[in-house]
């Protein structure tokens, strides 16, 4: 996840990632809190989306449900609206790109965007 604003605007934001109410990632602009890569089970699994702001219209919140065969990698990248810097022009909403990397026993890996 890319860092959040470098200073406190209504674009502050944090980002998370849930399942079933339990964070397993949290990103602000200073920290990112548990792991990088969570172990999940293959099966379906529901995950929250969420980036929260001081100003709570301009959050995102949204779930998606995946299914995991073993060997799988889901992968959620998030890069927040941020406030604009010299060097680039900050998205005008949040951007999530979701994919998932299908394992198949001999034969590699496959991909597909998932949103």
């Amino acid at each position: 996840m890319r860092s959040s604003s470098r200073s406190f605007t209504f674009k502050w934001a944090i980002v998370l990632i849930e399942r079933g109410g339990v964070e397993l990632c949290h990103k602000d602009g200073a920290t990112l809190r548990g792991p990088k890569f969570v172990d999940l089970s293959p099966g379906a699994h529901t995950l929250t989306f969420r980036v929260m702001r001081a100003r709570r219209s301009r959050g995102t919140l949204f779930e998606k449900e995946i299914f995991l065969r073993k060997g799988d990698v889901f992968m959620a990248l998030c890069e927040p609206i941020q406030p604009n810097v010299f060097y680039r022009k900050s998205p005008e909403e949040d951007i999530w790109r979701l994919r998932k990397i299908e394992f198949w026993p001999g034969g590699g890996a496959r991909g597909d965007a998932e949103r």
